[in-house]
């Protein structure tokens, strides 16, 4: 079978494997010979001849082979039948796991006009709960004299978004003098580049002449930390889903909800009867993401957005920004228009600029062009801060950070930390001079400890340190921190517009200087928050946990309040005291609740719907035990009826017809029945109702019945094949129980949140153990040749796997304790990828070599496809890290060499795609005729000085081999590999693409020790069998070891790639592979290529490629197609494959359900949760649903090369 036990055969020796299978007594002659030599080359012409000449002599003519399409249908019946299972739970688990928030539509419709002086209301007698609560109705603004909003401070504002503008990009940076010798330094590409924010503030400092007219602080985002969450919760005040991420990238996310901006316009046209509808002064200029999430907040005459996924593109959007916004500023700007801009009756800027975040995503953080960009903005802001008037508010701030790498999307400090300046010339408001006591206090403390106690530091400290401006030299106390949602309220209150409904936010304590105001704004938002409450816990059942303790501080609040006002009510000359001292206290009493509110709701972001979510589990749980029955099905047949008598399955075709009586029928009966249950529910009333939607219903019966169908008739004799035939060598079985103890292991490591974090060390000593015992058993082989070759392939891919491992990103958690390997281009790393790519084809010959297989179309692939296509990948990256080089950047020939990049890879992709897989389809197989003289002293011949090498006339004897045939299937398929390698070289950059390389090469040594671990399992049954030459031999199978190494050595080429179970490691500049912006749908192509190729396309594409190595095909027979002698000559690869397939996606389906259950069940309220295992989790899904895809399509690709195999050498499979 493999080739260390069947050497390349010649023409002779298939023809005598022929002669052995016909009839007792026939001879074949050498015409017979050349006529079937010629017949698999045959053209239409010499079938005629050949069909001519069969009619004539029906006994001289082998039948035609039988087609391998109904065993391969089977087989995709099977799998397809996997597909449907992990699709229909994994339908269910979602839905229940990963459900956004109940997004309420409610509006703030509070229409008041604000008034200057506001007294609240005279409290109750007594203060019992029902007089409070009764009193509190008076303070409601809806049913009551209570605020909606306060006299605006400003008319205009300009809010300008730096994307990913980190912090520390625009804090004060200590002088020299004051930094400790041999600590801390400054960045010098971000830090001190940006100071007008931190100059201004400097002015506006209680000692100055101007206080209180700027604010900067750490301005900390809630994950996920990308555009489109970040501007929802900036305008509306609301908290992201995890799942929303997904939103960012498709188009999806119109903001429905309550939102300031639309407050803001309203306003406007509600005061200013005199301007139309579509001029409300509100303009807009930058990320076009805005004008997906609100098409109708800016005048349409006035909304310039530009293309935010360009990352290549570093300026079109900031000098879009600038050219549009500084005219409505700038009397004499040479791009303002009479049309647009001489009206002068804007009252709304919003720029929203993409520079810093494209250099991060490019180059990190930490390189020139950050610098350049930041410069950029320091007098763009300078511009703005100099144009504008009294009545201006000026807004900057960054929608979310950036680590170091330029990446975001998670909840890293640096990825969180975004910076807010808000600034005015005019100031936020006068300061209450009714009571110099009051001024006093608010001169002698921050407003932030004003209106703080313990346990609102506790709950979220006003406060938090920054590692990038450590202590020292900065303050040991931290730096000033509010969360994003507070903008929201605060900016509401000082424009004089209502909050949000759906508002979770607090007012920014620093913007109200008097304490009057102060109280009177933190009682506005407590209410709006108590109203949003109220309804959201009428609608669902999240916050139930937290009812009392919320009630309970909205009592003392209400409380704190009643005593101001009857402090604020009592005429007498000591009440000024104790005024002062009681309206503080009602503020700090409501500012704990607005901070407890938002802190329990965040606790409970995620709804979980646990009939959902049980379901799901069931229906995975049912589906990895129809995997387990089909894989042993496949090994050892599944009983059945079959011709009239019960017995297990013989063949693939008798299998699938198993499977489908059992699978398909009641799948259908099921999903009918679950359709008729979700007609009846609907007729039900609302509280009888079942909580599934018609999808789910008949998802789940069809699932279900189908899976029950399966696994209960045919679970018994599954568990009784359990274990190992008597003819199983020891090495065998440790390969079996090694193989499910890794699998066992890697599943069990998500029970520890640090066994998940460090995943990729874990799983990178799990393949080593792996490959080091495979190496050791290597040594026990039969044969002197195995035992130094099996541990030699062994040793080799364990030091391949190691630099596979090397070039790795870390993810927060591993810091301090990781470095990162791979992360961004440097010349070093791209000429050797240059350097893999020339020699990684020859590498692969090599391989070939080994069983003669590098012959006929082989040299013309390696060499003439995938050497180029590698090095054009390379290529490719290479000019990429060029481009922004100075010297390239400042050519008149940069433009065209970014084109010709872009056109490389087009063409380099669709040649892959498209001419390399049709190429592959109708290429021959690697096979050569070649004719070679029979030498007198051959090794094998028994008697070396005889004649037998001499022919009758005394010429040396010739005789033709068939060079390759051995691995004539192997071969083949490689060749396909080789196009799915180029395929992901290109969209893998240049560190990831030497892990890539060394992953390749590690799946092909993984099939040539599995090979020869099979060998030494036939040697082992040879040996062991009472017949010398069994009549049948026995079907060999890859052994749970050979795919445990595949799956693992898929995990170490995904870290090894540059990437983690994190967002923020997506590496979205590979969207632009080919093209200058976003495409569809081939941007989002690319990035599932780069996310996922290497962890699940590549190891399932690899699982065929250890089948088929080595395994030499079975000439035809010339039996009768029901004769015993041409069923024994038909190959089993079908099952095989179908063995090593379902093994394989059995260890998918093991991670994914282990994930998945400790995630919802385990680790449903753990604090980590969308950390850690939701991400797991994600990647866990979309890796287990694309391994079952790509194994279907591994499988049309076997059964081709099978077709092919059949077509030449008249192989039959079954």
């Amino acid at each position: 079978m493999p080739s260390a036990l069947n050497p390349a055969p010649t023409l002779a020796d298939i023809q005598q494997q022929q002669q052995q299978q016909q009839a007792a007594g026939r001879q074949r002659s050498s015409s017979s010979a050349s006529h079937d030599s010629h017949d698999s080359h045959s053209s239409g012409s010499s079938h005629s001849s050949h069909s001519s000449y069969a009619e004539r002599h029906p006994d001289r003519v082998p039948p035609k082979p039988i087609s391998p399409s109904t065993p391969f249908v089977s087989v995709l019946l099977v799998l397809g039948l996997i597909l449907f299972y992990n699709v229909a739970g994994l339908w269910l688990f979602v839905k229940g796991f990963l459900l956004t928030r109940v997004e309420l539509e409610g509006i703030n419709q509070c229409v008041k006009p604000p008034i200057a002086a506001w007294a609240p209301p005279r409290p109750p007698a007594g203060l019992e709960k029902q007089q409070l609560l009764e009193w509190s109705r008076s303070l409601d603004p809806q049913e009551g004299s209570g605020e909606c909003t306060l006299p605006a401070t400003h008319s205009r504002a300009v809010l300008i978004i730096i994307d990913a503008l980190r912090y520390d990009f625009i804090a004060p940076i200590p002088a020299v003098s004051s930094r400790v010798e041999e600590g801390w330094k400054p960045n010098p590409y971000y830090h001190g580049k940006i100071t007008v924010p931190s100059e201004l503030d400097a002015m506006s400092s209680p000692s100055s002449s101007r206080p209180g007219s700027s604010f900067l602080a750490h301005f900390a985002a809630d994950a996920p930390t990308t555009t489109l969450q970040r501007l929802k919760g900036l305008t509306t005040g609301t908290l992201p889903t995890f799942i929303e991420a997904g939103a960012n990238f498709g188009g999806m996310g119109k903001v429905n909800e309550d939102n300031w901006l639309a407050q803001f316009r309203a306003k406007i046209l509600r005061d200013e009867l005199h301007r139309d509808r579509d001029n409300a002064g509100m303009v807009f200029a930058g990320d076009d993401t805005w004008a997906t999430v609100f098409p109708h907040a800016f005048d349409s005459d006035k909304v310039w957005s530009y293309d935010s996924f360009n990352v290549e593109d570093l300026d079109t959007v900031d000098a879009g920004v600038e050219s549009k916004l500084l005219p409505f500023l700038q009397p004499n700007h040479p791009d303002r228009t009479p049309h647009i801009h001489g009206r002068n009756d804007w009252r709304l800027l919003v720029g929203h600029t993409l520079g810093v975040d494209h250099v991060g995503h490019r180059f990190g953080a930490s390189h020139p062009n950050m610098e350049i960009k930041m410069m950029e903005m320091q007098r763009f802001l300078l511009n703005v801060t100099q144009a504008v008037d009294d009545d201006t508010l000026v807004i900057l701030m960054g929608d979310h950070g950036m680590d170091e790498r330029g990446d975001h999307g998670g909840d890293g400090e640096l990825e969180i930390g975004a910076g807010l300046w808000i600034w005015s010339r005019s100031g936020f408001g006068s300061v209450d001079a009714s009571s110099s006591r009051r001024k006093s206090v608010v001169a002698a403390e921050s407003l932030a400890d004003y209106i703080s106690t313990s346990q609102t530091e506790h709950l979220l400290p006003s406060y938090t340190p920054f590692s990038p401006l450590p202590s020292p030299p900065f303050g040991p106390r931290g730096h000033r921190s509010v969360p994003q949602i507070d903008i929201v309220p605060t900016l509401s209150i000082l424009l004089g517009i209502p909050v949000p409904f759906n508002s979770l936010g607090s007012v920014i304590p620093e913007l109200f200087p008097s304490t009057d105001r102060l109280l009177r704004a933190l009682r506005i938002t407590a209410f709006q928050i108590k109203t949003y409450l109220d309804r959201y816990t009428s609608e669902s059942s999240d916050l139930a946990s937290f009812t009392s303790e919320l009630d309970s501080l909205w009592l003392s609040a209400i409380e704190a309040d009643a005593r101001f006002a009857a402090a604020f009510h009592a005429k007498s000359s000591s009440s000024e005291k104790l005024m002062a001292e009681a309206q503080q206290h009602a503020a700090k009493a409501y500012a704990l609740f607005n901070r407890a509110s938002l802190i329990r709701a965040r606790s409970v972001w995620a709804q979980f719907e646990m009939v959902r979510i049980w379901l799901g589990l069931v229906v995975l749980t049912l589906g990895l035990a129809s995997s387990w029955i089909l894989w042993s099905g496949s090994r050892n047949g599944l009983k059945g009826k079959f011709a009239s008598e019960r017995r297990s399955s013989s063949n693939m075709e008798e299998l699938g017809a198993e499977i489908y009586q059992a699978t398909v029928k009641p799948a259908v009966l099921g999903g009918g029945v679950g359709l008729a249950a979700a007609v009846i529910s609907r007729l039900m009333p609302a509280g009888l109702r079942l909580p599934l939607t018609i999808l789910d219903l008949v998802l789940l019966g069809s699932a279900l019945a189908s899976q029950i169908g399966l696994v209960v008739p045919h679970f018994r004799s599954a568990v009784s094949k359990i274990g190992f035939e008597s003819d199983t060598p020891n090495t065998r079985r440790a390969l079996q129980v090694l193989g499910f103890g890794v699998m066992v292991l890697h599943a069990a490591l998500f029970a520890s949140n640090s066994f998940t974090v460090w995943e990729d060390r874990v799983l990178l000593a799990l393949l080593g153990l792996l490959l080091l015992a495979r190496c050791v058993m290597g040594l026990g082989a039969p044969t002197q040749r195995m035992q130094v070759r099996m541990p030699v392939v062994a040793l080799l891919a364990l030091v391949l796997v190691r630099l596979a491992s090397i070039p790795r990103v870390c993810r927060e958690e591993q810091a301090p304790t990781a470095g990162t390997a791979s992360a961004l281009n440097s010349p070093y790393v791209i000429a050797a990828s240059y350097v893999i790519a020339y020699l990684l084809p020859w590498l692969l010959s090599r391989a070939l070599d080994s069983s003669k297989s590098f012959v006929g179309i082989a040299p013309v692939v390696f060499n003439w496809i995938l050497r180029p296509t590698l090095l054009i990948g390379s290529a490719y990256w290479a000019v990429d890290f060029a481009l922004p080089l100075e010297a390239v950047a400042a050519s008149s020939w940069r433009s065209t060499l970014e084109n010709l990049k872009n056109l490389t890879a087009k063409l380099d992709l669709a040649f892959l795609l498209v001419a390399g897989i049709v190429f592959w389809v109708f290429a021959p197989l690697c096979l050569e005729l070649r004719q070679e003289t029979i030498s007198d002293d051959r090794a094998d011949s028994p008697h070396p000085n005889s004649n037998q090498g001499k022919a009758e006339d005394g010429k040396p004897k010739q005789r033709v081999s068939i060079l390759g045939y051995a691995n004539s299937l192997g071969s083949s398929y490689l060749l396909l590999l080789g196009v799915v390698l180029s395929t992901l070289w290109i969209v893998t950059q240049p560190a990831g693409q030497l892990a890539l390389a060394a992953a390749f090469l590690v799946g092909v040594l993984n099939a040539e020790l599995g090979d020869s671990e099979r060998d030494v399992l036939i040697l082992y049954q040879q040996q062991t069998d009472t017949q010398t030459q069994p009549s049948v031999p026995k079907r060999v199978f890859v052994s749970t070891a050979e795919m445990a190494s595949i799956v693992l050595l898929g995990h170490i080429a995904f870290f090894g790639t540059g990437h983690q179970a994190t967002l923020a490691s997506i590496q979205w500049r590979v969207a632009f592979v080919g093209f200058s912006t976003v495409t569809y749908p081939w941007s989002p192509i690319l990035v599932v290529l780069n996310s996922f190729g290497h962890l699940a396309i590549l190891p399932a594409m690899l699982v065929p490629l250890s089948v088929m190595w080595n395994y030499a095909p079975r000439p035809r027979s010339t039996a009768s197609p029901d004769s015993p002698e041409r069923k024994a000559a038909r190959m089993h690869l079908p099952s095989q494959l179908l063995a090593a397939l379902l093994l394989y996606l059995i260890y998918q389906q093991v991670l994914l359900l282990s994930v998945s259950s400790l995630s919802a069940l385990a680790f449903r309220r753990h604090l980590m949760l969308f950390k850690i295992w939701v991400p797991r989790f994600m990647l866990a899904t979309v890796s287990t649903l694309l391994s079952t895809i790509t194994a279907v399509l591994a499988t049309l690709a076997s059964w081709q090369t099978a077709n092919k195999v059949n077509r030449i050498f008249g192989t039959e499979f079954q």
